[in-house]
Order: C-alpha cells, then structure tokens, then sequence
C-alpha cells in the first residue's frame, strides 16, 4: 500500500536518510526581457550534496588594485572667483553642519598666486576649530562600507596676513579624519617669511597620506583646523589644504546575505543624510526625475537554497509506483523602499515612475512575483521515499537613484541607494526529484497491520436483520 506523510512531518536530517546526489540541469538562454520559469528535474542518486549547498552564491576576492575615487571639486576651484581670496563656499564641500542644508558657510580659499601651491591649485583655508562650527567636509561617493581607502592630498601654513609671527612659527595644527576610522592630528610645516605683498609665504607639504577602512557607505572625510584661538585671531589664520585624491579597495560582494535581510536603503542630499521618503518623493514625482545606475560589481543573478514542495511519499508496496502529481511553486520581490516608490512592485496596475526609472537603467523587466504549478512524474522504487524540492531563480540588483538634472553645486543633488531581490529574468527555477531509502521507523510503519475493527460491526447479525 501507499501512505504519504504531510510537509508538517519530522523534519529529514543526514542522520536519518542518506541524502541522493542532485545532477545541475541545462539553464535557459540569457535574456533581458521578463523572466523565464523553467524547471530542471533531476533524479536523485544516494550519496552527495545535500539541499543547502545547492545555492551557487560564492564570494569573490577582494580587488587586486586600488581603484580611483570621484572627489568632487578636490581643488577648490569652484566656484570661480577674482581676487586673492574669497568666502564663497566651495561646491561639493559642506561647511559645518551636514544635517539639513548641505553647506553653511565660512572657508576661505586663496587664489593660486597668494596660495603659491607648486601645481597653481586653489587652497583652502580651515578656520574656526570644532567640527560643528567650519569642518570642512564631503562624502566620498562610491565607496562602499568595509572599503580600504587611501587619501591623499597637500597642506601648508595660512598665507593670510591676519596671522601673527608666533602663529606659524611652529606649523598649524588640524585633524582630519575618514568615517570608520580614527581621528589624526596633523601639523604643517612652519613659515616665517612674509612675501612684498605682505602675505606669509607658504610651505607646501604635498603627497601626504590618510589610509582607513570605510564604516558606512560613502563615508565622510572630514578637515578641522585645531589652532588655539589665542593664534587664529577669530578663524582668519588657519592651514590650507588642496589636490585632494581618493582611491579604494573596495570589498568583496558577500553573496550570503538572504534576500529577507537585504541592508537598508539610504539617501543623501549633498554631502547630508536624509529620510528614504525625502528622496522617493523627489524621484517619483516624474517619470524622468532620476536616473538609475546599478552597481555591476555588486549585481547578480543567483539560486536561492533549495525547499521541499508538497508532501513526501513511501512506497510500502512490493511493486515501483509511477504517478503523477502537481507541484506548485512561487517566488516573491525584496526590498525596503516606501511603497509610494512602486519597488518592488504588485505586478498589477501601471509601474511607477521609478519602476520605470529601474527598468530603464537595467534593462530588467520583472514579474515581481511569481506563481506556477507543473506536473510531475515521479518514480518510487519499493521501500523508498519520494519528494520534490525547488530553487527559486533570482536577481539582486544593487545600485542608485540620481537626480537627472544636476545642480550646479552638488550639495543640491539627490542620491538614493537601495537593493532590491526578485525573480530573476535570465535563469530557470529548478526542480528536483529526489528519493531515498526509507528511514527505519517509515520501515517500521510501512510493516504495521491495516488498522481495522477487530469485530467488524454486525459480524453475529443475521443477514436481512435490521442494522
């Protein structure tokens, strides 16, 4: 006879079955358009991988070489400016405060003549001490947490000539510092030359270096002037900095992180962080608003770890069965955006406009979920159990909403990071078969009596008599 135990059953261990060895099936062409569900069924043989190890998410190493980073205005020059100097803030940097306006204001940068740096750059001139007040400071777009980071730039004493002899003659001191990693304090060579223009002659440090390990995403460099306000004589004395460079290491993809896990989106506006909503409100609010750029290096498709479908069934019959049974599947999106974002989405009604600002960028057309059912035949050998197990097909997709439109200062420009899980458009579901001997106590029960009465009701009844 043929029994059948429900998926509420005792979970099956290595301990107790001899798990089947699972064979990889040919996958479907690669596409770019909506997904393909296939099934690959496989017969399973005793011994070999287990359902777990049947997901192909592997880490790869970490980058060989460093790799540049964007710094946005790293010499200082914008906005442009006549003069020997001039206070008005520099674009991409924020001045004090990076929790609501971007920029505030109060750094002074001096011309390439009065600056006198080496390679004719615009410096900047750190002022009043405490980061609140005039840090001069930028994220550092595209670098990822847990990157290696490597900052270089040059600095020397103020050439202002509201500095006193005894404010430089021992260097000017600040500190400057990587977010995730710890605070340095520097201090620049001394001057004691004026120039006929009565401006302090400069002396140039370049090449210096600041190495960290990022610990967010695109962490915040930061330069504070220290000089004791007894020498800065009210923030107008302070070093300069300039030729500001980046490079990265960045780190490996970690392709263990399950899809109900994914890292929390996260928005900026400039060089602040802001509430996910702010930047979903912006760029939902035209079809054309953002633009999105995945991130390759972090981006791809994948199999989910294997799940028994449906019920497991014993043969404790004599003979090898062959039957046929539905098996239905189904494959859901991830993702933490508002729900005004349309990522993922429902699948029914029109996209919205950052669905189609994803598509447009991926070229990635998904059925954010899935639902199948497919017949299969199954082949159960005398004494052994017979069930199913799927892997679900998936993509992953890393990446970035950006103003399309960008403003002329880019602390006035919007960024969006998020990560979004959902069933993949170039590879097949897989379905497995699998069968294995039974387990002692499925034994057990396949050689237990037919339950019945043991005096069947009416047995000493007269035939005709009323029952």
């Amino acid at each position: 006879m043929e029994t059948r135990q429900s998926p509420a059953g005792p979970a099956r261990t290595a301990s107790t079955r001899t798990a089947p060895t699972r064979t990889a099936f040919t996958r479907a062409p690669l596409t770019r358009s909506a997904p393909v569900i296939g099934l690959g069924l496989c017969f399973g043989l005793l011994g070999g991988a287990t359902a777990a190890q049947a997901s192909v998410a592997v880490p790869t190493a970490r980058a060989a070489a460093p790799v540049p980073v964007t710094v946005l205005n790293g010499d200082f020059a914008q906005p442009a400016f006549t003069g020997v100097n001039s206070g008005a803030n520099p674009y991409a940097w924020s001045v004090g405060s990076t929790s609501g306006t971007g920029t505030t204001g109060g750094v002074w940068r001096w011309d390439a003549a009065t600056g006198g740096h080496p390679g004719g750059l615009t410096a900047a001139m750190l002022r009043l001490p405490g980061e609140a007040t005039y840090g001069l400071k930028q994220r550092l777009r595209g670098v990822r947490s847990g990157a290696r980071v490597t900052v270089t730039y040059d600095e020397s004493p103020s050439v202002s000539n509201y500095c006193t002899a005894a404010a430089l003659e021992q260097g000017q001191t600040y500190t400057v510092q990587g977010e995730g990693g710890p605070l340095t304090d520097r201090t620049t060579l001394p001057t004691t030359e004026k120039l006929p223009s009565n401006y302090w002659k400069p002396a140039w440090r370049t090449g210096l270096t600041l190495a960290f390990t990022a610990g967010a995403n695109e962490p915040l460099l930061t330069f504070v002037s220290t000089v004791p306000a007894a020498q800065n004589n009210n923030g107008y004395c302070g070093p300069l900095i300039t030729n500001v460079r980046v490079t990265q290491e960045p780190p490996p993809v970690d392709k263990t992180v399950p899809a109900g896990a994914l890292p929390a989106s996260e928005a900026f506006y400039g060089n602040d962080r802001r509430a996910v909503a702010d930047a979903v409100a912006h760029c939902n609010g035209a079809v054309n608003r953002c633009t999105f750029t995945a991130e390759e290096a972090y981006s791809f498709s994948y199999y989910a770890p294997a799940r028994v479908a449906a019920e497991t069934y014993f043969n404790c019959t004599r003979n090898t069965l062959n039957r046929t049974r539905p098996v239905a599947t189904a494959n859901r999106s991830y993702g933490d955006l508002p729900a005004a974002a349309g990522l993922p989405g429902g699948g029914t009604g029109a996209p919205s406009n950052m669905a189609q600002q994803y598509t447009q960028g991926t070229g990635l057309a998904p059925a954010w979920n899935t639902t199948q059912e497919r017949p299969v035949t199954e082949i159960v050998q005398p004494a052994e159990a017979s069930w199913i197990e799927t892997q679900a097909a998936r993509r992953r997709t890393e990446g970035w909403f950006d103003a399309t439109t960008k403003a002329t200062d880019p602390n006035y420009d919007w960024r969006l990071h998020t990560v979004i899980d959902h069933p993949s458009t170039d590879l097949s579901d897989r379905i497995y078969q699998r069968t294995g001997p039974l387990t002692a106590s499925e034994k057990q029960r396949c050689q237990s009596d037919r339950p019945s009465a043991t005096t069947p009701v009416g047995a000493t009844t007269p035939a005709g008599a009323e029952r």
